[in-house]
């Protein structure tokens, strides 16, 4: 069934707020698993020994926070490295798979191995000490430590944004509903066809076309209004040298910024209305 106009305008706005709220339900779920995390690695008690083997890079608690879940690495598989049967590092490796590796969405989404999944989270030079040395020495906690806190931030900073993207979306859902009700409220003033519209009369068709200038002018701010807080995202939250947060947000949807479609859509409509009445008017001279 072909979609009706309400619908090419709801449509990627329906979208947009199904997409948001797996990504909350997903991002809570891993700020969630990196809290429990790091309570269990707290409890991991670390072992004497050289802490060198890792390299100078991997006791550095301001490197290595990787910001996702999972995701490309640049350190080759592994599910251990040298780490003996029950020492600190086994313990910390089974502490992330009953926690960040178990949220419901990580095999759909990610499925890496632990290695690949450290180093992409913590950075390379974390994953190296957790997964390529014998102990778990007490630099390599505190690293750990920072990084996993890093990650919580950067969990809670991303929810963040969704609550205000969330809050964007609905306000101009609520925007968008009255220009669509008006626009339809317009069309069927004017009947079927040119001449339909033409025997309304040019004050008449003069006022609708005012009407519909006024409701361009609607869409121009609403557009505006996201544009800004695209850009507040933008400012505020870095996704990716490659992806911005809408993009990230809706790379599963059709449009990668539905609201914008939505009003660019509205915005086609209300230009082929115009045009119809300009016509009728030409008529009726």
């Amino acid at each position: 069934m072909a979609a009706t106009h309400a619908d090419e305008g709801s449509d990627p706005i329906r979208a947009a707020r199904a997409a948001l709220r797996v990504e909350r339900r997903r991002t809570v779920d891993e700020r969630e698993a990196l809290r429990a995390f790091r309570g269990r690695v707290s409890s991991v008690p670390t072992e004497d020994g050289n802490a060198t083997a890792a390299g100078p890079a991997a006791m550095d608690p301001t490197r290595g926070a990787g910001g996702a879940i999972g995701g490309a690495a640049g350190s080759p598989d592994g599910a251990g490295g040298a780490a003996s049967p029950g020492s600190g590092l086994v313990a910390v490796r089974d502490a992330y798979r009953a926690t960040v590796m178990s949220v419901p969405h990580y095999e759909t989404e990610y499925d890496d191995t632990y290695e690949r999944s450290v180093a992409a989270e913590f950075g390379p030079e974390i994953a190296y000490a957790l997964t390529r040395t014998d102990s778990f020495h007490e630099a390599y906690k505190r690293s750990l430590l920072s990084a996993i806190e890093t990650a919580v931030q950067e969990r809670e900073a991303f929810l963040d944004a969704l609550e205000s993207e969330i809050e964007s979306v609905e306000r101009a859902g609520s925007r968008l509903d009255p220009v669509r009700s008006e626009v339809a409220a317009i069309d069927d003033e004017l009947g079927d066809g040119d001449a339909a519209a033409a025997a309304a009369g040019f004050g008449a068709l003069d006022a609708c076309r005012t009407r519909i200038e006024a409701l361009v002018e609607d869409c121009d701010r609403i557009a505006a209004r996201r544009q800004r807080v695209l850009a507040d995202h933008e400012r505020r939250l870095a996704i990716g040298d490659d992806i911005d947060f809408a993009t990230y947000c809706y790379q599963d949807l059709d449009a990668s910024y539905p609201i914008l479609a939505a009003v660019g859509t509205l915005g086609d409509r209300l230009e082929r209305l115009r045009d119809r009445i300009e016509r009728a008017m030409a008529r009726t001279r």
